[in-house]
């Protein structure tokens, strides 16, 4: 998978140091196609923080598989880092997966980023664009009938 984008802007692909962050990379490559442009991945943690070896390993091998370049970076100001990121490298798209909560870091950049087309990517992979730069919580859904309210007799 030897890509080579036409175009001097990036698609970029935040990710923590968990094994389920291959999925962002996979869907973030798609994104990076469609848009012709180069593929990075970035996974920004607080200076002193433990980290999961193994995790981050296997994702620079996936960003390896899917022609992405992966950075990993520790700092004091996590969202300054990334903001700071994004500039430098050109990004015109971010994927990352579901914020927790409107406290996020991520819902933040959606606000202040402008120029960046954010999209996210549930934990079964979907991956939807982020029309909506207002946190929502996504809604609950009823997976099996025992899930139901009872019937009312």
């Amino acid at each position: 998978m030897n890509r080579t984008p036409m175009s001097a802007y990036t698609t970029l692909v935040l990710v923590t140091d968990q094994f389920a962050c291959e999925r962002i990379i996979k869907s973030a490559r798609v994104i990076a196609d469609l848009s012709d442009t180069g593929l990075l991945v970035l996974s920004v943690m607080k200076n002193g923080s433990q980290t999961n070896p193994a995790a981050l390993e296997h994702l620079f091998e996936v960003a390896k598989e899917y022609s992405a370049q992966m950075t990993v970076q520790f700092s004091d100001n996590p969202k300054s880092a990334i903001v700071h990121y994004i500039r430098e490298n050109h990004v015109v798209n971010a994927v990352t997966g579901m914020p927790q909560d409107e406290r996020s870091i991520l819902v933040q950049m959606w606000k202040r980023l402008l120029n960046v087309r954010f999209f996210t990517v549930t934990q079964r992979g979907e991956l939807h664009e982020v029309v909506d730069r207002n946190f929502q919580r996504p809604p609950v859904r009823m997976n099996t009938a025992s899930d139901a309210a009872p019937a009312v007799q």
